[in-house]
């Protein structure tokens, strides 16, 4: 009985994997990206056994139609893994690495012309989601930002 206890708070004594949990569930969320107004709708649910996050984001604009599929998972308390596919393809999909610090998600994934920095900061019952593009030769600028608050994921068809 003992070591099914101590199995089962396990992952709540670790930092990453609550601050991933707090994300469980379905978020309205709005944002920009380059420059332009968007309307997103997020699900994250756990997957294989609680050992990897699924953060799905469906854009909501018929004419502008985007899906992405993150998988996140930690592996030590802080240090976070990601994997990010969308709905561009293969050839734009990339490996993440990052960490948990104070409730906050960082994971950078890099690309070969950039690495994109995002960043899940809590933000009341919610989060704030911000992506910034950094160039390899040290220039930055804002590339998207969302704004999560508790939402329902109604009859949205994610792609995963």
């Amino acid at each position: 009985m003992l070591l099914a206890t101590m199995v089962a708070v396990a992952p709540l004594a670790d930092p990453a994997h609550a601050a991933l949990d707090r994300l469980i569930g379905c978020w309205e969320a709005p944002g920009e990206v380059m420059g332009k107004q968007v309307r997103t709708r997020v699900r994250a649910a756990w997957r294989l056994g609680g050992r990897y996050l699924l953060l799905e984001s469906h854009g909501l604009d018929p004419a502008d139609p985007y899906d992405a599929a993150i998988v996140l998972g930690d592996h030590d308390k802080t240090r976070v893994s990601g994997w990010w596919m969308d709905s561009f393809g293969a050839g734009y999909s990339a490996a993440g690495q990052g960490a948990v610090a104070d409730g906050t998600i960082a994971v950078d994934y890099a690309y070969p012309d950039a690495l994109y920095a995002n960043r899940l900061a809590p933000d009341g019952k919610g989060w704030r989601w911000t992506i910034v593009e950094r160039k390899p030769d040290g220039s930055e600028k804002p590339f998207a930002s969302y704004r999560l608050t508790p939402g329902a994921c109604g009859d949205v068809k994610f792609a995963f």
